[in-house]
């Protein structure tokens, strides 16, 4: 049934080398073409740089703009849609035939195959800038690793891709979860030692990975294996570069953390030469309406949270009765001021990564003061908690509210806690079952790779 001469033409079949164009004011290197071979492409450090750029626009896809928020949010207890309209992912019934799950699938792999074309194409020239191709080859493993974070966190055993040789690739085997994450510290260990410790290569635009972007990923990383002690290690490097990175302290649409290059930022994606994001634009917004609330927006926040008032909206029906909340981090929508960038990567993450990480190695104090500087930025006082697990309890409510309809937390949060079950059984529009913890592998992979197993469940 599943046809291996099929091999060439899905699993990597999306594996084009594109994005060789530039983006934003630090990628503006133009290529004669985007179909040039890798001879060409690795001979002169000017086209090597625009395929390390390629690498980032391949981020500028639905996944990481749109569907990391959109579909993470509601497979979670974390949004629903404000038409009230039930659809797979809120009831959590994903189909293995499901086009956007396929997508996000592939522009995943796609960033992976672009940063192995770059990893061994640098790797290879003998004509290339020395310093630069070790920055390259740091960034691109960088964004490799973003990129199997995600697949892994959302299917679990997926292949492992570090070459762009289809004959080795299409076929690969799915590897578990502890190889993948393996991988992942490799690359970000050997990247951290290479990337640069600043921004002035980039024009000062936080549009590209630093050491501290690789830091940063490490400590969520290690947070996320429970290896305590190197993530308060690594979300500490981060935060002692003050020089760099400072909290926002007011959260208002002229001071948030989304803007373009704020203090905050630690890596943003940059778009196409617009100064406004599609989360703004169109993924949390529909006219004057909202395409989604916020699930318990009403209860979660405390009086007078910051993070309310400037992050959220009230959403009313035609007779003007509030009918929920919704998102508003990003505010917008077609080309006003201030210019924002989609956030992948900011500081009040590390605060509360090192806040877990103490509470977990008995640090009450240290975690208490991490706590509070994210509670305090939101014009909250400080916790009085002293008990580990209501402390950590706190924690994980201080996630949800920091990065609720941002990158994935909450899924990816109730998953790594083992809250899935008990938090979404419970409610009503679910279809819950403890198998959908992973996401289906879409149905084209299996067709083209008989080596994969689908996930249990679907």
């Amino acid at each position: 049934m599943k046809n291996i001469s099929t091999k060439y033409t899905y699993i990597f079949s999306f594996f084009l080398f594109v994005g060789l164009t530039g983006c934003d004011d630090a990628l503006d290197v133009e290529l004669p073409s985007n179909q040039l071979s890798s001879e060409t492409v690795y001979t002169s450090d000017a086209t090597a740089d625009a395929a390390v750029n390629g690498i980032y626009q391949s981020m500028v896809a639905g996944f990481y703009y749109d569907q990391v928020y959109s579909i993470l949010g509601q497979t979670s207890d974390e949004l629903i849609r404000t038409n009230g309209l039930a659809n797979v992912y809120g009831t959590n019934e994903i189909p293995e035939t499901d086009g956007t799950i396929n997508s996000n699938w592939g522009e995943l792999y796609k960033t992976i195959y672009n940063a192995n074309n770059v990893i061994e194409g640098v790797s290879k020239s003998t004509t290339l800038n020395a310093a630069k191709s070790k920055q390259w080859i740091a960034e691109a493993k960088f964004l490799r690793a973003y990129s199997y974070f995600y697949l892994t966190n959302l299917w679990g055993r997926v292949p492992l891709v570090v070459t762009t040789d289809i004959n080795v690739s299409a076929l690969l085997p799915q590897s578990d979860q502890d190889t993948v994450y393996a991988q992942i510290v490799k690359d970000l260990t050997e990247a951290s030692a290479d990337l640069p410790v600043d921004y002035k290569n980039y024009k000062q635009e936080r549009i590209r990975a630093t050491k501290w972007a690789a830091e940063a990923l490490l400590a969520r990383v290690k947070l996320y294996q429970g290896n305590w002690s190197e993530a308060a290690a690594h979300a500490t490097a981060v935060l002692n570069e003050t020089a760099t990175y400072k909290i926002i302290t007011d959260l208002e649409e002229e001071n948030s953390p989304f803007i373009a290059d704020n203090d905050e930022a630690i890596l943003q994606i940059p778009y196409f030469n617009v100064n406004y994001t599609y989360e703004g634009s169109s993924v949390f917004v529909n006219a004057n309406t909202a395409t989604f609330l916020l699930r318990n927006g009403s209860t979660l926040f405390e009086a007078d949270d910051a993070r309310k008032i400037n992050w959220t909206r009230d959403i009313t029906n035609d007779q003007s009765v509030v009918i929920g909340v919704s998102p508003t981090k990003y505010k917008n929508r077609f080309g006003a001021s201030p210019i924002e960038r989609s956030t992948i990567l900011r500081l009040a993450e590390l605060y509360l990564i090192r806040a877990e990480a103490r509470v977990k190695l008995n640090d009450i104090a240290g975690a208490q003061e991490d706590i509070n500087i994210i509670r305090n930025r939101a014009l909250l006082e400080n916790t009085t908690l002293t008990d580990a697990n209501q402390l950590l309890d706190l924690i994980a409510l201080e996630r949800q509210r920091e990065f609720f309809a941002e990158n994935g937390h909450r899924w990816l949060d109730l998953k790594r806690t083992g809250k899935l079950d008990e938090t979404l059984s419970v409610l009503t529009d679910k279809i819950w079952n403890s198998t959908d913890s992973l996401y289906p592998i879409p149905e084209p992979a299996l067709r083209s790779n008989p080596f994969l197993t689908q996930n249990s469940g679907y």
